[in-house]
């Protein structure tokens, strides 16, 4: 599947008070996700294999810098592989790391709002403006992405770009900025 995206993840203070403030602006509930992700050694990007109980996948991406947001390079995005496909995966590539995590996901048209607990109980936002028809203008989504992310107060003094495995350099989210 070939599509585009704009990303921003952030550290996530108050579940309780996002989850009402989705619900308020429309978005709607579709499950909560225990993933296990996998990162594999790649000379370029992020070779992941998502293993939840609703989302299942192998994608090689990467996220670049694209002004206030990150946009995603997608290689590869296989949905729900076969065990040959992840036997594949093991034997070509070196494991790098793995995320556990648990993920409420929240969808308002080609929105996604993700609501992850990691194994440690950090708690993270992560809003993705998608085209899976890769259709439309780039422009088009980074506007619909950094009016998703006024609503949520963000600008890039509240976060950063280029989250990794083990970087704490995450957007916060201040519900004193967000009018309820």
């Amino acid at each position: 599947m070939t599509y585009q995206d704009f990303t921003l993840k952030a550290r996530l203070r108050d579940r309780a008070f996002v989850e009402e403030r989705l619900l308020a602006l429309g978005f709607t509930y579709i499950g909560l996700d225990e993933q296990r992700d996998t990162y594999f050694l790649v000379s370029q990007g992020k070779l992941k294999l998502r293993q939840g109980t609703i989302e299942n996948l192998i994608t090689h991406y990467e996220r670049l810098p694209d002004r206030a947001t990150e946009k995603t390079v997608v290689y590869v995005y296989d949905l729900n592989p076969s065990a040959q496909q992840i036997a594949d995966l093991y034997a070509a590539h070196e494991v790098v790391g793995i995320v556990e995590k648990s993920r409420r996901i929240y969808r308002l048209g080609n929105v996604k709002v993700h609501l992850d607990t990691t194994a440690d109980q950090t708690e993270f936002l992560e809003i993705e403006v998608f085209d899976h028809t890769n259709t439309k203008p780039a422009p088009e989504l980074e506007a619909a992405a950094t009016r998703c992310y006024a609503a949520w107060a963000l600008t890039p003094r509240t976060y950063c770009l280029r989250a990794t495995l083990k970087s704490n350099c995450l957007w916060i989210i201040d519900k004193q900025r967000v009018k309820r």
